[in-house]
């Protein structure tokens, strides 16, 4: 009886032992799932973080538009009739004169859509495609802008169309933005020790001079376009500059998706860190980046208007449904006079 009674307890013993040891697997092995969790979380965080931040700052801008535009108009009474619930909310787009443009530049943004796989897939040639990307789109885009503006400046000037001055601070703003990014990308290459370099200097440079004649000009042309409208009857049917125009609105969609996915990146840009030094260069970006990159969307944005507001002919037909009206009432008029006088 003490035997079994000691192998009780020793069976006891182990049984209890068992389970604290296999608490303490599971205890050990739940600390060590959290901590891979965790450091999957701060991999990802510090993935996203680095595209997540322009988009950040772009999210701000338009709520300040919006919200501006909101506080603008509260109180404000329509002269317009008031429509049905359906009337209000159909839209009608007239795409007329701009099918070629349409076909130009989404393939465009298809063939920037595919040049950003190599970016999450290489090391080293991601620099060297993502750098000619950026060349092929800006060199596109100066070539489109100088042909918008030989079309667009034959077109009517009116110094009193209605054009909202928040977006033409805006596109001022985003401008000196773009210009102080391409100025610091432009300085570091220029100066920077050349031995260096991955990729021909060359590049880089025209890149920062590319960008900033580009920008200069596109600004140019959106502040000066905007208050331009089609008049006669040939520009009302033919509409020139319109597919350039359609074109150029989808390669600044190009370069904005571009450059918020692999442009603005830190690693991808090596001449500027060596010259400016990580830290230098990171705080640049903080600061430029998001200005730039919101400077494309705000142009596509301003793009659309002048793309629907320039070649719409509503106002002369205003004119001419107003003429027609006087029309009417003076020839009643002359008809109470003669019936009058009978």
């Amino acid at each position: 009886e003490i035997t079994s009674a000691v192998d009780n307890n020793n069976s006891n013993n182990s049984f209890s032992d068992f389970i604290k040891e296999m608490s303490a697997a599971t205890s050990q092995s739940d600390i060590s799932i959290n901590r891979s969790s965790l450091d999957i979380i701060k991999r990802i965080e510090s993935t996203m973080n680095v595209y997540l931040y322009p988009c950040l700052i772009e999210y701000s801008l338009i709520s300040l538009t919006v919200f501006f535009l909101m506080w603008r108009n509260v109180g404000r009474i329509s002269a317009e009739p008031f429509l049905r619930f359906g009337d209000r909310h159909v839209f009608t787009i007239n795409c007329a004169r701009a099918s070629r443009g349409l076909l130009i530049g989404g393939i465009i943004l298809l063939l920037t859509i595919l040049t950003l796989i190599p970016t999450y897939l290489l090391n080293e040639d991601a620099i060297s495609v993502t750098h000619i990307t950026e060349l092929i789109l800006l060199t596109v885009s100066l070539c489109i802008v100088c042909m918008s503006f030989l079309h667009t400046t034959k077109l009517y000037y009116n110094p009193k169309a209605h054009v909202d001055a928040f977006d033409q601070v805006l596109i001022l703003i985003t401008t000196v933005g773009d210009f102080a990014y391409s100025f610091f990308g432009l300085f570091a290459s220029i100066f920077v020790d050349r031995s260096k370099s991955k990729l021909p200097i060359g590049i880089e440079i025209s890149i920062g001079f590319l960008a900033i004649f580009q920008t200069f000009l596109q600004s140019g042309f959106i502040l000066d376009t905007l208050k331009r409208r089609v008049k006669s009857k040939f520009e009302i049917r033919n509409k020139p500059g319109r597919e350039t125009i359609t074109a150029l609105l989808l390669i600044n969609l190009a370069i904005w998706l571009h450059d918020s996915l692999s442009a603005k990146k830190v690693r991808l840009n090596p001449l500027q860190v060596e010259y400016y030094d990580a830290g230098t260069w990171a705080i640049i970006q903080a600061f430029t980046s998001p200005l730039s990159i919101f400077y494309r969307f705000h142009s596509s944005v301003c793009l659309a208007d002048i793309w629907q507001e320039v070649y719409s002919d509503r106002e002369n037909n205003d004119g001419i449904k107003q003429t027609r009206i006087v029309g009417r009432q003076h020839s009643l008029n002359m008809d109470y006079v003669h019936d009058t006088e009978h």
